[in-house]
């Protein structure tokens, strides 16, 4: 029992109960779920009283009591003594049917007072050593829901439990108000739903374009019909077209999953019946419709697919197909799915008269000139001879501008951006790669090791040398110790030849040392791993100055090259002087070289300016050069201005060893760039090293039909007229 007046004690536990209230009352008018709400609303009863342990009890549709929620109910003993549980579980059946309900306190190990159990019967009785407390939840008919229950430990004073009592009834009472507020709640929700319909209505009506109108229908219906994604296509002719996918900004139409979304669409529509797929093939459909369906599903794994032709009230033949069409897709459907079948026929009656306004509309041709062609075409005498005459008219008209009007010939080229000064590491000698010792962007000094390198057949020539070595030294010892063995003895010997022999076996010793210093120093052995030796970052050329940083260009590449055997023409890393001068290295394609040619050649197709010439100071010499537009992949909104020089275009053709995808063989050319315009944040992104690039280099002007389609003319006169 407390040791505590009951004063303090219900002074301790008063600004809890009433904090813990306050709480109970944010609950009760909260939109929280009822697992939410209770879990809550019960930890917040257990703790203002320092209660152990609770429960809330439910009735289920059947009528029985379940439990929804508990705390450390385990922990009362409701199962340390024989018939704990079913004396338990009889308390709570009687005080749920009581009427009117009413709460109840059982002492420890106390039975539930003024009822007489029948005889076999099993006792209501709390054979737990906590004082139990019931608190019925009713609805507004003061039906009852269920109960709340409360073990409080028996250390208190005797007079406070009738506060407990209480307090839990007051608790359980919000829980009452919780449900009363259920259907204020659900009305709510429909009310929401309306505004979302009418909104959505709108917002369909509200553009006549076909693709606007289906992205609409397609991301504001997802919404609506609470599915993962919700696609729309619209019958154009006899084949319909995926003019929407929510979700996505462009329809990818020559992809996989379009073009077989698109072929379920074309064989649900000439079914001209909903399709519905939970999970189970229904071998009744069609057999052109389960051929899409199974391929559609190759490519897309929905648990739940419905696709929906939606028809608007004047498409008034049931036979013909409909106009427009849905489909929607659950990854993680509820076990209930006619709730979102439902949603999606309310969806699809809003949206079929829409989607039929803007297919109708886009039949009509030339839209924004139908009344002007109206009154041309009455003038000229029919619809027939009208729309000859224009024909011809736009013909010719096309003809002029295209043979007259001069326009910029430009020429697409693509390559990288890249410093001025660039060197390579190539492997001394043939090996395999150990290990890759610099990392990309990292700044290099002359000397510093690169790259690690194993040859089997080098470590043999290594242990040979050093054998020959060994040998060598050993017959120069052994020479040596005969000498000194036959002068302590007095032994007569022919010393002039063993002294000869001494010379000559040191003489090759010291040779073949020399020839593995020269060896460990021009591979840069690794001293302890024979076979093992490293590519060095170069020394720098004369004219770089030597505090300028150079810095690995090369991504992260470890993956291709570990293990990889090696020649010594291959480079291994490419290093660049970031803080020097910057270029774009062009691969310009073949076909395109005499055009360019070409602007060098004919006066006012290309620029000059004037420049020392190096080998004449004090003279200068003229510099041609055509314009080119750069843009960087880095910043493909904004396009700087660049120069070609004659100079700094190669004159020969090589293969394009980089790109596999094109057999046309290549000439590299170096623009300078000029990206002065830039701000200073725009020129650090544009300053990195193998960034690509985007080309047009203007090669003057030509007859606008030949600069947009001299590509055309000259497959044409390769193909057709020099082939006769």
């Amino acid at each position: 029992m407390s040791t505590n007046p009951p004063g303090e004690d219900r002074g301790r536990f008063s600004r809890r109960i009433d904090d813990a209230f306050e709480s109970a009352s944010k609950l009760a008018g909260s939109s929280l779920t009822p697992a939410d709400f209770f879990q809550q609303l019960l930890a917040k009863a257990l703790e203002a009283i320092a209660a152990p342990a609770g429960a809330v009890w439910l009735r289920t549709p059947q009528g029985f009591l379940q439990v929804a929620c508990q705390v450390n109910l385990e922990a009362v003993g409701l199962d340390d003594k024989r018939g704990g549980r079913q004396c338990h579980n009889e308390v709570l059946r009687q005080i749920f049917q009581a009427n009117p309900p009413r709460p109840m306190l059982l002492e420890p190990q106390g039975r539930l007072s003024g009822v007489s159990p029948e005889p076999g019967a099993v006792p209501a009785a709390n054979l737990t050593d906590f004082y139990a407390m019931f608190a019925p939840i009713v609805d507004r008919e003061q039906k009852p829901l269920g109960l709340l229950e409360v073990f409080q430990t028996a250390d208190h004073d005797p007079r406070m439990y009738q506060m407990f009592l209480q307090y839990t009834l007051q608790m359980a009472g919000y829980a009452s108000q919780y449900h009363s507020f259920a259907g204020t709640r659900q009305n709510a929700v429909v009310e929401k739903t309306f505004v979302q319909v009418e909104s959505f209505a709108r917002l369909v009506h509200s553009s006549l374009n076909p693709t606007e109108c289906a992205y609409h229908v397609a991301n504001e219906g997802r919404r609506l019909v609470e599915c993962d994604r919700m696609c729309v296509a619209v019958r154009h002719g006899r084949k319909s077209t995926v003019e929407a996918v929510s979700g996505a900004d462009v329809v990818e139409k020559a992809s996989t999953h379009v073009r077989r979304m698109k072929k379920l669409f074309d064989a649900v529509l000439k079914f001209n019946d909903k399709l519905v797929f939970n999970g189970e093939r229904d071998d009744a459909l069609p057999p052109d419709v389960l051929r899409a369906l199974d391929e559609y599903l190759a490519e897309s794994q929905p648990k739940l697919l419905v696709v929906q032709p939606i028809r608007d009230d004047r498409e008034k033949d049931e036979k013909q197909m409909a106009r427009s069409i849905v489909l929607i897709e659950c990854f993680n459907p509820p076990e209930n799915v006619e709730p979102i079948i439902s949603r999606l026929e309310l969806v699809g009656k809003h949206a079929a008269p829409a989607l039929y306004n803007a297919a109708e509309l886009k039949k009509i041709p030339f839209k924004w000139l139908w009344r002007p062609i109206v009154a041309v075409q009455e003038g000229l005498g029919g619809k027939a001879r009208a729309i000859v005459i224009g024909v011809i008219a736009l013909i010719v008209t096309i003809a002029i501008i295209m043979a007259l009007v001069p326009y910029q010939l430009k020429l697409d080229a693509k390559g990288q951006f890249l410093p001025e000064k660039v060197q390579h590491i190539y492997a001394p000698k043939e090996g395999e790669i150990q290990d890759i010792l610099l990392q990309p962007g990292e700044d290099v000094r002359p000397g510093q090791a690169a790259v690690r390198i194993y040859s089997p057949m080098f470590m043999q020539e290594m242990v040979k040398l050093d054998t020959e070595i060994s040998t060598e030294k050993q017959k120069f010892d052994a020479i040596r110790l005969q000498i000194a063995q036959n002068q302590n003895k007095g032994q007569p010997s022919n010393e002039l030849e063993m002294q000869n022999q001494l010379a000559t076996s040191k003489a090759n010793w010291e040779a073949k040392t020399k020839l593995k210093d020269q060896f460990a120093a021009l591979y840069f052995m690794e001293p302890n791993n024979l076979g093992f030796f490293q590519a060095r970052v170069p020394k720098l050329p004369d004219d770089v100055p030597t505090n300028l940083r150079w810095r690995v260009l090369n991504s992260d590449n470890r993956n291709e090259l570990n293990r990889k055997t090696v020649r010594q023409s291959e480079p291994l890393l490419r290093l660049g002087l970031v803080e020097g001068n910057w270029r774009a290295e062009l691969k310009i394609p073949q076909r395109n070289i005499g055009h360019i040619a070409r602007a060098f050649a004919v006066e006012g197709h290309h620029l000059v300016e004037q420049v020392e010439n190096p080998l004449q100071p004090g003279k200068m010499k003229q510099r041609r050069y055509v314009p080119v537009d750069i843009l960087f992949s880095g910043s493909p909104d904004t396009s700087y201005p660049g120069r070609l020089y004659e100079d700094q275009l190669a004159a020969e053709a090589v293969p394009n060893r980089d790109d596999h995808n094109e057999s046309e063989p290549i000439v590299i050319a170096y623009v300078q760039v000029d990206v002065s315009s830039a701000n200073a944040a725009e020129q650090k992104s544009l300053f990195v090293a193998g960034q690509e690039v985007r080309v047009k280099v203007k090669c003057g002007k030509r007859a606008m039909g030949y600069s947009l389609f001299h590509g055309v003319w000259e497959w044409f006169y390769e193909k057709v007229i020099f082939f006769f």
